[in-house]
């Protein structure tokens, strides 16, 4: 396309002399509109209106064509589309001075921002050379304008005053900015840079004071002093009161605060960090005024966390807050060793938790030891409470755990720990209450959550060095008594063990912190708006990152899987049951009446009498398991029963699968309506179970989720491939160690994948515990005994049978 650019004016004064030559459709774009061609004018064409293209692109078609500039449109062409045009058509000019003389000055429009009483104001102008016009209001015309002013130019500058002045004063001639600091702010971001990019921008000193200042510098400095944290917080030219303030301004979503002196603050990163680093460990308004406050020594490790990643805040952290931050970061570099007679016993992973919980007892913290099921929490405990005592820590520790594990903690102190003087505050009230009165004596006590409740009061005014939950599960619920009991015993440091710190509801975790270090979740109300709700109800990654953040460092948790290379590929345990007062009294009774038998029997008697005493060993070991496989019309509590469903119920918290093995077919039946009363699948398999379905529900327990199988000993110890259990609980174990083994590689053998636990559940007191302190020696004579073989128990002297009923 050519265009050829002369003078030719009619006699009704229009300016002719553009004509395009080619057969491309002409399309022109201007400085807010596009131009075409139509009829032999110039047309402007609405945003996207292609509709009106349309003609133009026909005429093209026709061949070579003219049209027409009038004098008033002759500037905006000149000046807005002739420069676009010479970059895409060639352009011959002639008459230059004669066109010349027709086109008035370039249009440059100029502004006088104004500040005045909380006014702000802009009085808008065109200049054409040396002259300049006022740009009005309603319109930029008016008769007394010389005819050859750009109209279109003088309109857009009052659209782009309008956008920030929306309000005009015709007695002052200036547009107006809404009061309020909103429009100020948005004038002052935005509106004078668009202003600038019109034309001249011109202010008044008033308004020149009118400033936005991008950045504020925050410096944060975090100190240590005895058990408290000191957080100072400044910044530069700006007091900790408006600081608090604008604060205040970005929690309302704002993007902006306007300090006293007039001047406009950008809220940017600096704020975002501060106000997430105070959200976190609370800061009031006025302690944030104050510009220094003292907090919890436990807030060090999450305080740290969050000033590693502000990028705007300057935090300076002193030597001691350093200290506490790296022997966190190197637990396992740590000085703390074990007690010299637990080396060698302990595991790698066992000495980290040790060493962990040594780190936190040094600070003053709390913490979980979450290892999953197995992997000898108790021992940890145990190795913390032996170093406490070697290196002449004062004070007794108590233990809290449910009834069932009274014993098994008792039994594991003397194991592992027998220099700790230990004691279990258990029996009646007198009992309990006379032992309580006389804990100074004593390194550790034992009781249980039930009888915590109960005896409250009597703790009131004791103190302990450590205490020691277990199952920490049981006080998920903090408004239950249990949880309340636990909390209000006077301790310097308090641990929490459990596999599952979260069952169902993160309300759990809460409840556990809150006993281990009141406060550090906050009040429960707070958690709950805060934290557990957005987890819940949405998945907020901001929340879960935050409570991870803050929960992590007092959590140590440990899977199987995670310490493969420091363990066996079987774990073995012994858990003890202790029996109540009325189990107790069946099973003294039933000894009472196989040691008359026995007393009153000379040697040859008792050979002659030998099934009778198996059978009456047989009743003793039933009331072992549960009395009322002996006495129909018993309702009363089995402690081995007990034990062995929250066994069961631990290992499935912690996505393990189980097998139990029993000898008594009766007993499964028990066991069987515990699980369906807790809502708990299984499969079973007995004398009576078809050789078929055995395979089809050992198949089934492989590959689904069904998490226990009950087997009877005759039909399960042998042929059977149970790969897809982990747990294996004996409930009344089998004695002989070939015949126990045999049942356990059901699951422990070629093709399993995990670590299998191994448990026999003992009665504490009783035959049981007899006949395991002979199980090593006399291993053939106790399968004999419990079997119902006959063997060498003939040979057993009258002795040794009283020997197994102390």
């Amino acid at each position: 396309i050519t265009l050829e650019i002369h003078k030719d004016v009619d006699e009704d004064g229009v300016f002719h002399g553009i004509t395009a030559c080619g057969r491309s459709p002409v399309l022109i774009s201007g400085s807010e509109y596009d131009y075409f061609i139509d009829g032999g004018r110039l047309c402007r064409v609405p945003p996207d209106s292609e509709k009106q293209l349309a003609p133009l692109m026909e005429l093209l078609r026709g061949g070579d064509f003219s049209f027409k500039v009038g004098r008033n449109n002759l500037a905006e062409f000149c000046y807005s589309v002739l420069p676009k045009l010479r970059g895409m058509v060639n352009v011959r000019e002639s008459d230059t001075e004669a066109i010349e003389a027709y086109l008035p000055p370039e249009a440059e429009p100029a502004f006088y921002l104004d500040y005045d009483n909380g006014l702000l104001t802009c009085r808008a102008a065109v200049r054409y050379g040396a002259e300049e016009f006022a740009v009005a209001g309603g319109n930029s015309g008016g008769t007394d304008r010389p005819a050859m002013r750009d109209l279109q130019r003088e309109a857009e500058v009052i659209d782009v005053v309008r956008e920030y002045f929306p309000r005009y004063d015709g007695e002052k001639g200036v547009f107006c900015c809404e009061q309020s600091d909103d429009a100020a702010y948005r004038l002052l971001s935005e509106g004078v840079s668009e202003l600038l990019k019109r034309g001249e921008v011109n202010c008044t000193d008033s308004f020149r004071a009118l400033t936005i200042r991008r950045r504020i510098p925050v410096k944060v400095g975090v100190s240590v002093s005895g058990d408290l944290m000191n957080l100072t917080i400044e910044s530069d030219g700006i007091s900790m009161k408006e600081l608090a303030d604008i604060l205040k301004s970005y929690r309302r979503k704002k993007r902006f605060h306007r300090l006293k002196s007039g001047e406009f603050v950008d809220i940017g990163p600096s704020i975002a960090e501060l106000s997430e680093m105070a959200d976190a460990v609370r800061l009031t308004p006025a302690e944030l005024a104050a510009g220094s406050v003292n907090l919890p020594l436990y807030r060090a490790l999450y305080l740290d966390r969050l000033s590693e990643k502000c990028e705007s805040l300057r935090v300076s952290r002193d030597a001691r807050f350093k200290r506490i931050i790296k022997d966190f970061k190197t637990v396992d570099e740590s000085e703390f060793e074990i007690p010299e007679h637990l080396q060698g016993v302990m595991r790698n992973y066992q000495i980290f938790g040790y060493r962990w919980l040594r780190t936190l007892d040094q600070f003053g913290f709390g913490g979980i030891l979450a290892d999953d099921m197995g992997l000898g929490k108790t021992l940890q405990v145990i190795s913390v409470l032996s170093a406490a005592k070697a290196e002449g820590k004062s004070g007794t520790s108590l233990v809290v755990c449910p009834a069932s594990l009274i014993y098994n903690w008792m039994e594991e102190l003397r194991r592992f720990s027998p220099g700790l003087r230990a004691v279990a505050v258990a029996g009646n009230q007198s009992e309990r209450a006379e032992i309580i009165e006389s804990l100074a004596r004593y390194d550790v006590a034992v009781t249980s959550y039930d009888l915590l409740k109960r005896d409250i009061a009597l703790y009131e005014n004791l103190r302990f060095h450590y205490e020691i939950i277990d199952e920490a599960q049981y006080i998920k619920n903090h408004s239950t008594s249990a949880a309340k009991a636990v909390k209000v015993i006077h301790s310097d440091v308090r641990f929490a063990l459990t596999g599952t710190p979260i069952e169902n509801r993160l309300s759990e975790l809460w409840s556990i912190f809150d006993y281990l270090m009141p406060g550090f979740l906050y009040g429960y109300e707070t958690f709950r708006r805060d934290l557990e709700m957005p987890i819940a109800r949405n998945a907020d990654p901001q929340a879960t990152e935050k409570l991870r953040r803050m929960t992590s460092p007092f959590i140590l948790r440990r899977l199987k899987g995670d310490v493969l290379k420091d363990l066996p590929d079987k774990i073995e345990e012994v858990r003890y049951a202790a029996f109540d007062e009325e189990q107790r009294r069946l099973y003294d009774a039933q000894v009472a009446h196989m040691k008359g038998m026995l007393e009153e029997s000379d040697s040859a008697q008792v050979k002659k009498n030998k099934i009778q005493i198996l059978a009456e060993l047989t009743r003793l070991r039933q009331i072992c398991c549960d009395p009322s496989l002996v006495f129909e019309d018993y309702t009363g509590h089995s402690a081995k029963r007990a034990v062995c469903i929250e066994m069961i119920k631990s290992a499935i918290e912690g996505e393990h699968k189980v097998l139990l093995f029993s000898q008594f077919t009766s007993m499964l039946e028990l066991l069987e309506s515990d699980l369906n009363a807790d809502g708990i699948s299984f499969f079973k398999i007995t004398g009576a179970t078809p050789k078929q379905e055995r395979l089809d529900l050992v198949q089934k327990f492989n590959g689904d989720s069904t998490p226990v199988f009950l087997i009877s000993l005759k039909a399960g110890g042998t042929g059977l491939n149970l790969t897809g259990a982990d747990v294996v609980i004996h409930y009344d174990p089998w004695w002989n160690l070939a015949a126990q083994n045999q049942a356990t590689d059901r699951a422990h053998r070629i093709g399993q994948t995990k670590i299998v636990s191994v448990c026999r559940i003992i009665a504490k007191g009783s035959v049981e515990e007899k006949i395991l302190e002979l199980q090593e020696s006399k291993q053939n004579l106790a399968d004999e005994i419990l079997s119902g073989e006959l063997g060498t128990i003939g040979s057993m002297s009258r002795e040794e049978l009283l020997a197994l009923l102390e």
